[in-house]
Order: structure tokens, then sequence, then C-alpha cells
């Protein structure tokens, strides 16, 4: 006499959880692939394009010489700070959407880092821009790993070494050619004009990156950020 069987359990491959299923492969994921890299590589390039030409922009905009340092470190210590924050927003609202945010603040904030009319106003718009890096730079991986599977997974994540290793070199280098270069009379200002083309490139694109988010969303820890800023700021 035969046997009545229930339904087959689920298994890691055949989950009853839709989200647990592999994804159909995301059509246009390869150039999504080049828009997520282009934003790191602009915010990345970013904490180290002024470093050449912060004398130059010191000699334009005056201030006391202990202000040239901080043209570049006002963006990297926020966006550092920064970073646990905007990846827990990136699990929340999905890291799509906080990309796209990011993104597009961090070009508003290029702009007015070019047209910014003293150091103090700059420091201030790079700090800014450094809180817009900070919500970019975490969603790469996640949106990598919901766009690849498999062997392309393993390609797509092997491009991000060569990316940031790429733009800590050129970031120097690229401050000085554009400085120096005085496009159209632009000097120092060119050092934030230039990432208003890339970023805008991105955001068209970016409409072609697969919405992820975390299947458990966690708190954000304001408590824990002012500690570490507080902590940052005595070093």
């Amino acid at each position: 006499m035969s046997r009545s069987t229930g339904p087959n359990p689920p298994t890691a491959a055949t989950g009853s959880d839709p989200a647990a299923r592999p994804a159909s492969p995301l059509p246009g994921r390869w150039l999504a692939l080049a828009a997520v890299l282009v934003a790191e590589a602009m915010n990345l390039l970013d904490a180290t394009i002024v470093q050449v030409a912060g004398p130059v922009i010191h000699a334009d905009l005056g201030g006391g010489d202990a202000v040239i340092p901080w043209f570049s470190a006002a963006y990297t210590l926020v966006f550092a700070l920064g970073l646990l924050t905007g990846a827990r927003l990136g699990d929340i609202a999905g890291r799509r959407r906080v990309f796209r945010v990011g993104v597009t603040a961090f070009a508003v904030l290029s702009l007015g880092c070019a047209l910014a009319p003293s150091s103090g106003v700059l420091i201030g718009l790079r700090a800014l821009q450094g809180g817009a890096a900070a919500l970019v730079i975490p969603q790469t991986f996640g949106l990598i790993r919901a766009m690849f599977d498999g062997g392309e997974l393993a390609k797509a994540l092997g491009t991000i070494g060569p990316v940031m290793g790429l733009s800590a070199v050129l970031g120097p280098v690229l401050g000085g050619v554009l400085t120096h270069g005085d496009l159209l009379g632009s000097s120092w200002r060119a050092c934030f004009l230039v990432n208003l083309p890339p970023a805008a490139a991105v955001l068209v694109t970016a409409r072609r990156l697969r919405e992820d988010r975390a299947p458990v969303r966690p708190r954000l820890d304001p408590a824990g950020t002012l500690l570490a800023a507080a902590g940052t700021a005595l070093v």
C-alpha cells in the first residue's frame, strides 16, 4: 500500500521565502557595476585630490596656514565616522536608494565646494561632502551581490581592489593636473567641478541597479556614532 507524503520540506535552494531564492540575472548588470565603480572612484579620489591644490586654495581664499590640512582632513574625518551609519541606512532604507541619495548630495556639494568664497565655507562643505561619500561607499558590496552570482560575483568583486588602489594613487596627480592646468581659469575649483559629469552619468545608470536591503533591519546607533566622533576629536 502506498503511503502519501506531504510537501517536500524547504531547502536552501527551494525555500519558501522568495528572498532566499537566487535572483535572475540582472539585465545591464555590467553597466550598473561600472556606475558603482565610478561612484566609488569619485568618492575615494576626493579624499586626496586637494592635497596638491591646498596651497593654491589657501592663497586664493585666505585663512591661516593651519587651514590647509583641513581641506582634506574635514572630508576624510567625516567620511570615516559616517561609514557605519551609511551602511546601516542602506540596510534599512535600501542600498540603491541610499546610493543615489549619496551620489546626488556628493555632486551638489562638489558644486558648492567649487563656488566656495572662503576657506571656512570650503572646509564645512568638504565635511558634508565626506558625509555624502559615507552614504555611497558602504553600499558597494551589497549592490554587487544583488546583481551577480557564482563566478560572475567573484569577477565583479575583484574589480573593487584595483579601483580603490588606483583612486588613492591618482588623486594627488589629478589634483595637480587640474589645478595647474587652470582650465578656463578654474584653477583649483576644477578639482570639484570634475565630479559633476561622472556623477550625472552614475545617476542615470543607477536606475539599472537592483534594490537590496538587509532581511532584518538594524537600528541606527546615534550614541555610538557620537562617542566615536568624540574619541576621534580627542585624538
